[in-house]
């Protein structure tokens, strides 16, 4: 079958694609102290690839689509392991700026390739199921890439260690190689004046653009969350790893129901029935004072939240022909990042000064607010 030769490009470009979302961060330490500048200057740097990530991926979007996948894959890992190749020679702030931004530039191209593929690479006629197991082995990267890096520059130093980091980010390129080009079969085109026509393309960016403040106040907030209420910090450390694996467990258990137990057409129901649990489930964080109940709570919130975006990108697949994937991806991406990039700070100003758990109100608004924006998105549909 296509989707078994297809699958170890769509899990090689996935687990890579993870990586690269959690490596700048892990590596601020180790370059700092490498270039004698204060971590708070690499902090900046970090902040502004996030930036240039939004536009990033919204014209990696539209190249995807007027490329094509294979050729998408092959050159954005090429120029990934460049950048990080570049990035562990780099002796000067600039040099390393170069290099980070190419690095977002090269993630960004792979990760609009691997998720225009998983569709093709996993579940037959089923998108968001695909989406939802694509996206288990992009968190394997984001959550193994830390621990990984860190074991490397470590035992071989951050120039060795940076070295084989962008060998791995080779091995997208060297699979999609070895696939014969038919294989892929993805129709190249792409229009993004017709795309921003699409209602429902603007209202799957407002959907996200709720949801990703809602999983980073997790990210976050949960560590601290865990100890405020009484937790040490080996178990609070042990339960926000433990989160993390019920998100992908989430996503997991999703792509099996929607292959083949959920009704075709249920994704932004089941978006709207997840945004409901979200936010009942984290009123009853902010209201606990039990430590137990917090933990098995952080677990239960990791599984309802997982599934979420992937099944949104199935949903919007499932609306636009193949050849405008790529854009349409983009284009929510952007529209949905560039509004959380204004709402975070927002969040944080509110939560200055007060207790995490009181603060914790706030992802039971935005659950709230995201089901309305969900409810919003299967209506459309039914018109």
């Amino acid at each position: 079958m296509t989707g078994q030769e297809l699958m170890p490009v769509a899990i090689a470009g996935a687990f890579v694609f993870g990586m690269m979302l959690a490596l700048p961060g892990r590596m601020q330490l180790p370059i700092a102290k490498r270039l004698g500048v204060e971590e708070a200057r690499i902090r900046g740097l970090l902040t502004a690839l996030n930036l240039a990530m939004i536009p990033m991926m919204l014209i990696c979007g539209i190249l995807v689509d007027r490329l094509g996948i294979r050729s998408m894959v092959i050159l954005s890992s090429l120029l990934t392991g460049a950048a990080i190749f570049s990035l562990a020679l780099s002796e000067t702030y600039a040099a390393c700026f170069y290099s980070v931004m190419l690095i977002g530039v090269g993630g960004a191209g792979i990760g609009t390739a691997i998720v225009k593929l998983m569709p093709l690479a996993f579940f037959e006629n089923s998108a968001s199921a695909s989406l939802n197991m694509g996206h288990v082995f992009l968190g394997l990267g984001t959550l193994l890439a830390p621990t990984l890096a860190e074991l490397l520059v470590r035992n071989l130093g951050l120039r060795r260690g940076l070295s084989i980091l962008a060998v791995v980010c080779l091995i997208p390129a060297l699979a999609a190689a070895l696939t014969s080009f038919e294989r892929f079969a993805d129709d190249r085109s792409g229009d993004l004046a017709s795309v921003l026509r699409n209602p429902v393309i603007w209202l799957a960016g407002l959907v996200f653009l709720l949801y990703v403040p809602l999983e980073g106040i997790f990210g976050n907030w949960a560590t601290n969350y865990l100890t405020e209420l009484g937790h040490p910090e080996s178990r609070a450390a042990l339960l926000f790893s433990g989160f993390w694996l019920t998100f992908m467990a989430g996503r997991l258990v999703m792509s099996f129901l929607q292959y083949q137990v959920l009704p075709d057409n249920s994704d932004a129901w089941v978006i709207l029935a997840l945004a409901l649990l979200a936010a009942v489930v984290t009123g009853n964080l902010a209201g606990t004072p039990k430590a137990v109940n917090a933990g098995w709570g952080l677990l239960l919130v990791g599984a309802i939240l997982g599934p979420i975006f992937p099944t949104l990108v199935g949903l919007l697949f499932n609306l636009v022909g193949s050849p405008e994937r790529g854009t349409a991806y983009g284009t929510m991406f952007a529209i949905g990042a560039t509004g959380s990039a204004v709402l975070a700070p927002m969040i944080g100003v509110y939560a200055r000064n007060r207790t995490v758990r009181s603060a914790l109100r706030i992802p039971t608004v935005l659950a709230l607010v995201l089901a309305g924006g969900s409810l919003a998105l299967a209506l459309t549909m039914l018109i």
